[in-house]
Order: C-alpha cells, then sequence, then structure tokens
C-alpha cells in the first residue's frame, strides 16, 4: 500500500488529466457524501453557507464560527443543530464515548511485526444499529470484515482522488 501511495505523489502512476478533479469554475457544485446528515437537494444551500462563512472569516472555517452563525433562525444550518441543550448534551456524550472508543489501541503482530491497531471497530449489527465490536471480531465476522473492507476502499478512492487533485495542481504551476 505505501508504494501504491508513493507513486501516486509522485505521479509514477498513469492518472489521466481528464480524471482529475476540476475546482477551476466560479461556482461550486455541492453535494452530499454517502451517509450525510442533511436530504441530498439540502447540500448545494449547506455547502454555499459554509463556504460564506469560510469567507466571512478570512478563507478559514472553524466549527465555533459555524455553529455561530447556525444559531441566527434564518440560517440554512439552523435546522441541522440541536438547540435543547439538555438533548445536545446527552448527544454530545454520545460523541465523547466515540472518541475514547476510537483512541484506545492494542498492540498486535502483523507479519511478524509490533504494530498498534484500534481496539474497537465501528460496525452496523444486524439490526442495522451502529455499535463497536473487538479488532477480532472485526476481522473474522464476515459481515463486520465486509463494511470495513468496503469503508476502507472508499477512503482509498477519495485519497486517490485528492492526490490526482495535488498533482493536477502542481503541473499547472
Amino acid at each position: 500500500m505505501q508504494d501504491f501511495i508513493t507513486a501516486l505523489v509522485f505521479g509514477h502512476l498513469d492518472v489521466k488529466a481528464e480524471e482529475a478533479m476540476e475546482c477551476i469554475s466560479s461556482v461550486k457544485i455541492f453535494k452530499a457524501r454517502v451517509g450525510a446528515p442533511f436530504k441530498k437537494h439540502e447540500a448545494q444551500v449547506i455547502g454555499e453557507t459554509l463556504d460564506s462563512i469560510r469567507v466571512k472569516h478570512g478563507g478559514k472555517l472553524k466549527t465555533a464560527d459555524i455553529v455561530s452563525e447556525a444559531k441566527e433562525t434564518q440560517n440554512p444550518l439552523h435546522e441541522h443543530f440541536e438547540w435543547d441543550n439538555n438533548e445536545a448534551g446527552e448527544k454530545y456524550r454520545l460523541q465523547q464515548a466515540r472518541m475514547i472508543t476510537s483512541h484506545i489501541v492494542e498492540e498486535v503482530v502483523i507479519s511478524g511485526n509490533k504494530e498498534e491497531q484500534r481496539s474497537f471497530m465501528s460496525v452496523a449489527n444486524v439490526d442495522r444499529e451502529n455499535v463497536y465490536v473487538s479488532l477480532e471480531d472485526a476481522t473474522t465476522v464476515v459481515d463486520y470484515r465486509a463494511q470495513l473492507l468496503s469503508r476502507m476502499i472508499n477512503i482509498l478512492e477519495n485519497l486517490t482522488l485528492t492526490m490526482k487533485l495535488f498533482r493536477e495542481k502542481d503541473s499547472s504551476k
């Protein structure tokens, strides 16, 4: 995998220019990624709103600025936030639990080398509920393994497109 990434970054793979992402247009077209917490048809307005906040704050988009702007009821982002502090507090604690769980690693031996790997993996169980399973179950239970491999492929595809974009920007200089 390291060789693949190195070859892609340094231009040793055959990548056609027309396959590279184009971001030259003066009008950005925003779309929702799979799993977005909003409807697909809302993506353009949400993207434009986020971009206008970014521009308003000197080209940098900060989460605190997004929340501040979204407090205004007429802001298109407003409805996508939980404004009831009791409910928001509970949701925040759930997010904290996710963060704690995702930052625990264990030492495993891969091809004779000791490596650190996340101890708990997030998957959907048979009831389609998101749960964490052990690293052992994640790598041996067929359904969990398929979910994680699919997620990894998606991540690699996104990274590949981003690297193509970097290469295009570098070659246009």
